[in-house]
């Protein structure tokens, strides 16, 4: 039986994650590690299931996936209207630029005291440290694709009297859009790192905090389970954005498509 592109895309992965899970089993119990250190397989899916059905995980992933979402639409959604504006202002970009290198060039873990200075311990600390983290990848992919559209189609635009602002929206940001999304797909993996690091600060509530936590009450297994469920919001918030990109920027699909029945053909 031979495989679809979509079955081997799944089946790959599987088979990786088995083989690994296999050798994990495998050397915990043939050295006879103790759980507190490492603990088997089995016995995190054992407590990664009893702290998803006893509601024990819950509150903190759900914590942790609010303030995610959150700085997550602040953070890429403002890089991606800076990056328009100064795409479209060349004074304000030498103007404004050196300041946001400058501001990216800072480790975002120094500045989390700061934050918690100035918006204190509730979710909106980790909201706007999750914005920070994941504004400059975008707003540089972003001003990069919106730099990059074809010179003689703009003029092609203008010469038939179209406005900035349609020919922005009909050339630039479509030629922009399919390394948007790609920087949009990353930062998901960013965004989640940030609140968690931010968690570790507060203390207070979220996956960041339950790992800490189980570290400090030696409850191994149920810190790996909640990396686990980590690893999986990730995986599932970069399939989403792959799904949205997509549906959006559906001419790329289209192109691909006719190339490949190209080349069949030949």
């Amino acid at each position: 039986m031979t495989l679809t592109s979509a079955q081997r895309s799944l089946a790959y992965p599987l088979v990786t994650v088995a083989a690994l899970l296999a050798l994990w089993s495998w050397v915990v119990h043939a050295w006879g590690i103790s759980a507190h250190l490492l603990p088997s397989p089995e016995l995190v899916v054992a407590r990664l299931w009893e702290g998803l059905s006893t509601g024990e995980m819950w509150p903190h992933i759900g914590a942790t996936v609010v303030a995610t979402l959150g700085g997550y639409a602040l953070g890429c959604g403002s890089a991606i209207v800076v990056a328009a504006v100064l795409a479209e202002w060349q004074p304000l970009e030498r103007a404004l630029y050196p300041l946001l290198l400058a501001l990216q060039a800072m480790p975002k873990v120094s500045i989390a005291p700061l934050v918690l200075i100035w918006v204190g311990f509730d979710i909106q600390s980790q909201v706007i440290l999750v914005a920070l983290i994941c504004f400059f990848p975008i707003f540089a992919i972003a001003l990069i694709g919106l730099r990059s559209v074809d010179p003689n189609l703009v003029d092609l635009y203008r010469a038939f009297s179209a406005g900035r602002l349609h020919v922005f929206l009909n050339v630039k940001l479509p030629a922009a859009a399919d390394s948007i999304f790609a920087g949009l797909q990353v930062a998901v993996v960013f965004a989640l790192i940030g609140c968690v690091v931010m968690e570790f600060i507060t203390g207070r509530k979220g996956a960041g905090f339950l790992i800490e936590n189980s570290a400090n009450l030696l409850d191994t297994p149920l810190a790996i389970a909640t990396m686990v469920a980590l690893g999986v919001l990730g995986v599932i918030g970069t399939q989403i954005v792959h799904f949205v990109h997509r549906r959006v920027v559906f001419w790329e699909a289209a192109a691909q498509s006719l190339h490949v029945s190209e080349v069949k053909g030949l």
